[in-house]
């Protein structure tokens, strides 16, 4: 209760009382929410039995997320009072990573995804880093593994290393005198056929015959470049490439 009264010069007229009527403002406070790409997510505006407006036009107490980054709403008691607070939903959405294609040169490894986003990277599935390439020690069967930092999801994919010399000089001195693939014996069925520039079949490696030392039916081949068509298994496809033999 209060009251009102006039003061002219220290002369003061009765007192009136005064009643001011307090009505609450409904009770919101903002929220943060974190959302993986794709997802949704149940926006309550609280405040059961009030009016409501979300900047979205809808004039329910709860919503589901569309997309858009942040939302706000306007909450509104009943008449007469209509005491009005706006609660904002601020949205952080995060990519899930999905493996495109992985990028082999040499014993160079590069795990390309389909968007950029918080992601690390693994070969092995528990030893996780930031960049997206790797060297590997030798040629064989591998697994790249990615994952979104905030818990967005996960992606692996198989694949296989073939390294193989740029070039190889079969003069008889024990170095480089012959040319394979490494990593090609982890597979029994693996076969690498090597052809001529003309597309004439040389020789073909395989589990039994892992060498090539520049020869066919006992005769030299002249040093130039040849090439290869490496087929690992039905599960991989197939990897081509070429080098040179110097003589």
């Amino acid at each position: 209760m209060y009251y009102a009264e006039a003061n002219n010069n220290g002369c003061l007229s009765d007192r009136e009382p005064v009643l001011i009527n307090v009505y609450p403002t409904p009770n919101v406070v903002d929220e943060n929410i974190i959302l993986c790409g794709g997802g949704t997510v149940v926006l309550d505006a609280g405040n059961p039995g009030m009016t409501y407006l979300w900047s979205t036009g809808e004039t329910t107490q709860t919503i589901t997320s569309n997309a858009l980054t942040n939302y706000s709403v306007i909450v509104t008691t009943p008449a007469p009072q209509s005491c009005s607070k706006t609660k904002n939903f601020i949205i952080t959405y995060y990519n899930q990573p999905v493996i495109s294609t992985i990028d082999i040169q040499d014993l160079t490894i590069t795990i390309n995804t389909v968007q950029s986003g918080n992601f690390e990277y693994s070969l092995n599935g528990i030893d996780f880093q930031n960049s997206n390439v790797f060297v590997v020690t030798e040629g064989g069967s591998y697994i790249g593994y990615v994952r979104e930092i905030n818990g967005c999801g996960s992606d692996q994919k198989p694949f296989v290393v073939i390294s193989y010399p740029d070039f190889f000089t079969p003069n008889g001195d024990n170095i480089n005198d012959t040319w394979s693939v490494k990593g090609g014996s982890q597979f029994s069925n693996a076969e690498v056929a090597i052809y001529d520039r003309f597309g004439r079949l040389i020789t073909v490696l395989n589990s039994v015959n892992l060498f090539w030392d520049g020869t066919l039916n006992g005769k030299l081949l002249p040093g130039t470049d040849y090439w290869f068509v490496a087929k690992i298994s039905d599960t991989f496809p197939e990897m081509k490439g070429h080098f040179t033999l110097k003589r």
